[in-house]
């Protein structure tokens, strides 16, 4: 008999291939106080245990408890961290570790690699309607309006002290930037001059003043957000020829060391801010950004129009298939990962990308797994 535990996708899958294959399969649920499922007495009837939730700690702690119950129970775990899979492989005979991430990665970049090289590949141009270079170097507006108010308060404001001070242009233009920038050195002042020029000097103080304020604030705000930006990856790809990977989770980044190690130049987009794996692939030396790829200006950072292939493996498939269709609109191939069976076929049939169910892939492999290992155990079966 074989147990599986897991609630997500790849557990029901891994079990419906089961079951077509004829073996009993039994799924651990939760059982009274105990939260993870695991029933002794199952466990004891087992012959094999899938563990296939998407948590390395719980799949660890329940292989672990699972074999002290039944030693010569064979384990089938998915584990992602090369580390952990190493040492439980090493430690515990009989268990064999898959990860979805690379037993997926590998069918991606597949694909990549016979679009890449595929010579009948369609060939783009650099300009395309929605390619957005005019805002390459857009500046704040508001920054911009604050500049222009503050200009059009000193020149006029120079002119003005010219006449009214007797001064050429310079100096009023001199005497009028001290008083708004509030370092004045007392060379001109207004003390003789009339009620209206003192009234309107003071006016003039008061402006400057809130002007200066208010410039240095967006000023300092400008700033910041450039550097915030490129904290955060958000600097224009100026590189063509370039792939560009949507997702940098444990598939995407198993995609990402598949392709570089082919020497391909990548750009990577992630919505989350807390990725785990930004940093290590910042380290590597590809340009991550820290982005909503759904954007169209996200996607224009990115340089999508110059891009060679995107790789949509976010976990949503609806953001998957939006990636897809703005790479369309500029003739850029993509490869996409979908959860629904369903959708994966209508979106190949419908020529709007190439869709992989990794769902189903990951699934077989498990489950050839699972025959390999119900194998090893009627093999000493049979010869007694």
């Amino acid at each position: 008999m074989i147990l599986i535990a897991g609630s997500g996708q790849l557990a029901a899958a891994i079990e419906q291939r089961v079951r077509a294959s004829g073996r009993p399969v039994e799924r651990l649920h939760p059982c009274g106080d105990d939260a993870d499922g695991l029933d002794p007495a199952l466990c004891r009837r087992a012959d094999v245990l899938v563990l296939a939730a998407d948590d390395d700690a719980g799949n660890v702690d329940l292989a672990l408890r699972a074999r002290r119950i039944k030693p010569s129970l064979r384990l089938v775990v998915r584990l992602f961290d090369t580390a952990l899979a190493s040492y439980l492989g090493e430690t515990i005979p009989d268990v064999s570790i898959l990860s979805m991430s690379r037993i997926t990665a590998p069918v991606l970049a597949a694909a990549a690699r016979r679009l890449l090289d595929d010579p009948s590949a369609p060939t783009r141009t650099t300009h395309h309607p929605h390619a957005g270079s005019h805002r390459r170097f857009k500046a704040d507006r508001i920054l911009l309006g604050a500049l222009l108010c503050l200009f059009l308060l000193v020149f006029p404001s120079a002119l003005f002290f010219s006449k009214a001070l007797d001064l050429s242009y310079i100096d009023a233009l001199y005497f009028v930037w001290t008083t708004v920038m509030t370092v004045g050195y007392g060379d001109i002042s207004l003390r003789d001059a009339s009620a209206g020029v003192k009234l309107f000097g003071m006016a003039l103080m008061l402006a400057g003043a809130s002007f200066i304020a208010v410039l240095f604030a967006l000023l300092s705000d400008w700033v910041l957000s450039r550097r915030l930006d490129m904290v955060l990856g958000r600097t224009r790809e100026r590189g063509s020829g370039h792939v560009i990977i949507v997702g940098a989770g444990n598939i995407g980044l198993s995609v990402a060391e598949l392709l570089a190690a082919d020497g391909k130049r990548l750009v990577i987009i992630e919505r989350n801010t807390d990725s785990r794996n930004i940093d290590t692939l910042r380290l590597a030396g590809h340009h991550a950004i820290i982005a909503d790829a759904t954007h169209r200006e996200t996607l224009e950072l990115a340089a999508l129009e110059r891009a060679a292939l995107v790789v949509a493996v976010t976990e949503v498939d609806a953001i998957n298939l939006q990636i897809a269709l703005h790479a369309r609109e500029v003739n850029v191939p993509v490869i996409m990962r979908m959860a629904s069976p369903e959708l994966s076929a209508l979106v190949c049939e419908r020529g709007d990308g190439i869709a992989f169910s990794l769902i189903i892939e990951a699934a077989e492999a498990f489950a050839r797994q699972v025959v390999c290992a119900l194998g090893q155990v009627d093999q000493p079966r049979n010869s007694s």
